[in-house]
């Protein structure tokens, strides 16, 4: 009986063990389906709730040309995608630059923290070089011949030294330590400034108009609701400690940061720029009408600096970036010296680290240092950080408390008192497990934007700050941030005589709507995504219904897409035909009640597919638009899995994520 008994037990245990096998490798997958399933159900029924409740709750945007359907931060369906990242440790610092000082240096460790991180007893057991960068072009800097460092607890480089990059050897003459330091050199505006910067106790006679500056603070590839979730402090900081105005409709306007940049910072679309100003013909954008060259004829000094080199906004793709430096501050040589040099830790897509400090923390480290003299003068800058926020949903809680620390610097340095600060991204997580749901589809065309202001322009300004605040829960894009900036560079362009003759102008129903409208101007309530100038792809303002993958148009559509992708690669015969293995999801789209009520002929519909191909299983999603018999394609194609080295063969970046190598 007793033997009986423990076998008996030991299948029960073996059963139990298959038991939670089974549920931590199929049950995720099943969860994830079930919560889908309700979660479509539980939005269709809320977003058809017409007639009554609190539709607040069911709309971020609800107006006659566009509803935007709500997304809670948090809940069951976002909650199996969360968890704690581990943080990335990098390497201990030898030396830190000094934050206010010019030039000088200063030893990181004492005599212990030396023994143990470098086994080093004393200073004199070691020497340093260094030399000092400048940048030759947006691909290669130029070093001067290398100088020897006197080691000691302060130590002075050249004052007029920006960039910097030092080794450090052994007795062996063994290399123990590298790394590059940077500095705040003072560097004086391109145009001398004619006019006086802002003042908060002028009066509205004063002859001298006022100026203020603008800063955008970009944060890549982070959805309005991935920024609350994720970097709660910085979003606490930011609600109860500044004036600001958050954009519940602000909607992306093409898939990755190009596309969505170049409206922030030139008012036209990617392709209108390639024809003003042909950068691949030119090789450099130095012709094309960026903003900050507006302020820059105003006597405002210019920053411009990413934490990424290699994929950076203007050098991503090969492209060539800039012939002539483009701002007065232009941090691309000293991230690209230390991309080649220093970098380490790669995950995904980004470098982690750069020597001693985390890459994020040096863009913002940069930012830092530059706080006394945008305290002091007048700046246009950009900030723009990818390294933690770009490629998993949860690594920007990774950034939240330095982020927050910043910030708060901001504000106490009284920066944000004289500056208007646009935190905003270009565009949601674009790939991953919540990628693939349809809030993460729907996130991934709502990046952030919060705008930040002084509150003396809540008296000084009332009318345009009011308009700013009404904007909060309208159709808004990139277009529109741009107009706000081009606002900004006069004042008086706030006053309420100039306001409202505009604001009557974007009310009059027989008039074109401008695809850019300032954010101090009443967005009208009737704009669609179409005069906003965002494709059907990546509008949210439509109501979205499952189709089922058998329906007819969805079948059609699918190999419309197939067929366009092997039309792309024709000209590659190092790449294999690629045919429809899955169509893993399909929605259709169209313009809600309000909008069809009013309109007297047939209108076309939208499908989105999410599709899959073999060979590689490579899994794509894309809109194309049906009316009757015509099929034409909305937006771009989109790659949401990695295709690592599938594409060896094929050098063309436009083309790699489309094409299977032959073997």
């Amino acid at each position: 009986m007793t033997q009986n008994r423990s076998q008996f037990k030991k299948v029960v245990i073996v059963i139990f063990c298959l038991c939670v096998f089974s549920y931590l490798c199929v049950d995720y997958n099943l969860r994830t389906k079930l919560l889908r399933f309700r979660d479509g159900f539980d939005f269709m029924a809320r977003m058809d709730d017409t007639d009554g409740g609190n539709l607040s709750r069911v709309y971020f945007v609800d107006t006659p040309g566009c509803r935007m359907p709500h997304f809670e931060v948090i809940d069951d369906t976002i909650a199996q995608f969360m968890n704690k990242p581990r943080p990335y440790k990098c390497k201990e610092a030898l030396f830190r630059a000094s934050d206010t000082r010019p030039g000088e240096l200063l030893l990181n460790m004492n005599d212990v923290e030396l023994y143990t991180h470098y086994n080093i007893k004393t200073l004199s057991a070691i020497h340093c070089n260094y030399t000092v960068l400048s940048r030759e072009t947006d691909w290669k800097n130029q070093h001067s011949p290398l100088r020897e460092l006197k080691l000691a607890k302060v130590m002075q480089l050249p004052p007029e030294a920006e960039f910097v990059c030092l080794w450090c050897y052994n007795r062996a003459d063994k290399c123990i330590y590298k790394d590059c330091h940077f500095f705040a050199v003072d560097k004086k505006p391109r145009v001398k400034p004619r006019l006086n910067r802002v003042s908060f106790n002028r009066s509205k006679d004063d002859e001298d108009p006022e100026r203020i500056s603008v800063m955008i603070l970009g944060l890549d590839g982070l959805s309005h609701l991935n920024f609350l979730r994720q970097m709660r402090r910085t979003a606490e900081y930011v609600r109860t400690q500044t004036t600001h105005v958050e954009l519940w409709g602000y909607n992306k306007v093409g898939d990755n940061t190009f596309p969505n940049v170049v409206p922030l910072l030139t008012g036209l679309d990617d392709q209108e720029l390639n024809l003003s100003c042909t950068p691949k013909l030119k090789r450099g954008f130095d012709g094309c009408s960026f903003i900050w060259k507006r302020f820059q004829q105003l006597g405002y000094r210019s920053i411009f600096a990413e934490d990424v080199a290699t994929l950076s906004t203007f050098n991503y793709h090969g492209d060539s970036g800039f012939r002539k430096q483009p701002t007065n501050y232009y941090f691309r040589p000293m991230i690209l010296e230390m991309e080649k040099t220093l970098a380490f830790q790669k995950d995904a897509n980004m470098h982690m680290c750069m020597g001693s400090r985390r890459t994020a923390d040096v863009l913002l480290e940069y930012m830092r240092k530059l706080v006394p003299s945008m305290s002091r003068e007048l700046f246009f800058s950009i900030f723009w950080t990818a390294t933690l926020t770009h490629d998993y949903f949860n690594y920007p809680a990774l950034l939240d408390a330095a982020m927050m620390d910043q910030v708060k610097q901001l504000k106490d340095s009284g920066i944000l008192n004289r500056t208007v600060v646009m935190l905003l991204s270009d565009h949601g997580l674009r790939w991953g497990s919540f990628r693939s749901t349809y809030q993460g589809m729907m996130e991934e065309r709502q990046p952030l934007m919060m705008l930040l202001y002084p509150p003396w322009m809540n008296k000084r300004y009332p009318e345009a700050i009011a308009n700013l605040k009404g904007n909060a829960r309208r159709l808004t894009t990139p277009f529109d941030v741009h107009a706000t900036m081009l606002h900004l560079l006069h004042l008086d362009n706030l006053e309420p005589d100039k306001l409202k003759p505009r604001a009557l102008e974007l009310q009059e129903t027989d008039s074109t709507l401008p695809r850019g409208i300032s954010l101090f101007l009443p967005v009208p309530t009737e704009r669609t995504c179409e005069q906003a100038g965002i494709a059907a792809h990546w509008c949210t303002c439509y109501q979205r219904q499952e189709l089922q993958t058998n329906d007819a148009r969805v079948q059609r559509a699918a190999r419309f897409i197939v067929r366009l992708i092997n039309n792309r690669l024709k000209n590659s015969p190092q790449c294999r035909t690629l045919y429809l293995n899955a169509i893993l999801q399909s929605l259709i789209a169209a313009p809600h009640s309000k909008i069809v009520k009013n309109i007297s002929t047939d209108y076309a519909v939208d499908i989105t597919l999410r599709l899959q191909t073999k060979p590689g299983l490579g899994v794509f999603e894309s809109t194309v638009r049906m009316t009757g018999y015509t099929i034409v394609l909305t937006g771009t194609i989109s790659r949401l899995n990695l295709y690592g080295s599938q594409s060896y063969c094929l050098p063309d970046p436009a083309l790699k994520m489309f094409c299977y190598c032959h073997r």
